[in-house]
């Protein structure tokens, strides 16, 4: 059960994001992406370059797409995560987890728990959702053991996913069926 928004757990709070939280989340985002550039998809040289309206439309709520943040007292964003529906008749049943992240000296606190628990728990409640997905790079144990404590289940290996110079990474694909 997901706590309600704003709901304090631990010192950090979690609650929706906004277009309005676009210049926090823009620093947060590059950052992670400069700090682990094995881990996400985006490259923070390109992105960096991208004007800060792209993260306020990232961040708009819509019926396919969600972002929920964690913050500290100081209301400062340490963690965040997206949602995202997948369109479409034939894969409307299909959620997705995007860019899980948490800032380096919040790791370990059971953020990245309660952000998975709470989107877990928000796409339970979404009529006609049957499963989520998301891709973990491997080696990863922190990430893997969350999934695997969560439910999530491999159901694909994607070598070579992503190149940084000359190293190649591999992607797992891992989905949690949702049994209501």
């Amino acid at each position: 059960m997901r706590a309600p928004d704003g709901a304090s757990t631990g010192g950090f709070s979690l609650r929706l994001l906004l277009p309005s939280d676009a210049p926090q989340y823009r620093t947060f985002r590059l950052n992670n992406l400069r700090l682990y550039p094995a881990l996400f998809r985006a490259d923070a040289a390109e992105e960096a370059q991208k004007p800060l309206a792209t993260s306020e439309r990232r961040l708009k709520p819509t019926p396919l797409n969600r972002w929920q943040g964690a913050f500290d007292q100081a209301g400062i964003l340490i963690g965040a995560v997206g949602f995202r529906r997948e369109p479409g008749a034939k894969r409307q049943h299909i959620g997705q987890i995007i860019g899980l992240s948490v800032a380096p000296d919040w790791q370990g606190k059971g953020i990245a728990t309660a952000l998975m628990l709470d989107v877990i728990d928000y796409a339970r409640g979404l009529d006609g959702l049957r499963q989520i997905q998301l891709t973990v790079t491997i080696p990863n144990p922190a990430a893997e053991q969350l999934y695997d404590r969560l439910g999530f289940t491999v159901f694909g290996l994607e070598q070579d996913a992503l190149r940084i110079g000359p190293e190649s990474h591999p992607k797992q694909h891992r989905q949690l069926l949702l049994d209501r």
